[in-house]
């Protein structure tokens, strides 16, 4: 038999079926249903050797452009590939045990205080990609209703597990308020491109809330090349740096990896 590739097995409430995914950083997961007999893991790996196989090597390109720096380390910079910015990152240590953020022109983010503690700089610097996404991302979402003639509700921002957007009914009165879109701040780490076929995606919803055919030929016809984008954004937690991901505030969207899966935006 051959030997078993390395990998993790998580359980999870949500699962019906076993799912096989390939993460970035992560490597090859095993998602099980409760009670399920792990057994026949071995199994189900040697079923899908050809797929692990092809799936690694896909991996093993897309590493090469991770983020190096170390996790547990400030950043020298943050690039917002979203809106073309890239923030460079003034570090000045001094012994007060609260951490300052303010931006400078630059542009820049002058980072003053405890700045060798991850525990105290990693979620100051959460917090301002946030305020920067939700100060550009609902405006965009606006551009892109009015071009495509929608109407949206809400707007929120915020760190989503597990996928970069969705789109929501108000169960009290479905008919009358707009859908509502959530949309995950590190939309703002990917391309430009990807970023609106996000918004676009989410915005169709507004329409159909499935992902029968109907609702791709409406996602095609306003993103041409849907079907491409989409399979580029399996592998678009690529752009997102490590620090962001540390200490498991948040986890990779689903369309981010490989997975033997649907995949689910």
């Amino acid at each position: 038999m051959t030997p078993l590739p390395p990998h993790t097995v998580r359980e999870s409430a949500r699962a019906k079926h076993v799912h096989r995914r390939f993460s970035l950083r992560g490597g090859l997961e095993v998602v099980v249903p409760p009670g399920f007999d792990r057994r026949e893991i071995p199994d189900l790996l040697q079923a899908k050797a050809r797929w692990i196989a092809r799936a690694e090597r896909e991996m093993a390109a897309q590493r090469r452009l991770l983020d190096p720096a170390p996790p547990d380390e400030l950043p020298r910079a943050i690039a917002l590939r979203a809106l073309g910015e890239t923030w460079a990152i003034d570090a000045r240590p001094d012994g007060l045990r609260r951490l300052t953020l303010r931006e400078a022109d630059g542009p820049r983010l002058v980072v003053a205080g405890p700045i060798a503690d991850p525990a105290t700089w990693r979620p100051a610097l959460r917090r301002w990609v946030a305020r920067r996404a939700k100060a550009t991302l609902g405006a965009w979402v606006e551009r892109e209703a009015a071009a495509h003639g929608l109407r949206v509700g809400e707007v929120s921002i915020r760190w989503q597990r597990g996928r970069w957007g969705s789109c929501s009914r108000r169960r009290a009165d479905p008919g009358v308020a707009p859908p509502t879109l959530s949309l995950n701040a590190a939309l703002l780490f990917l391309p430009p491109h990807l970023v609106r076929y996000v918004i676009v995606h989410e915005l169709c919803h507004t329409e159909r809330m499935d992902h029968s055919p109907a609702f791709w030929r409406r996602v095609e016809a306003r993103v041409p090349g849907a079907q491409a984008l989409r399979d580029e954004l399996r592998l678009a937690w690529q752009y997102a740096p490590s620090w962001i991901e540390a200490g498991g505030a948040l986890a990779a969207p689903a369309g981010s990896d490989v997975d033997d899966s649907p995949v689910t935006v």
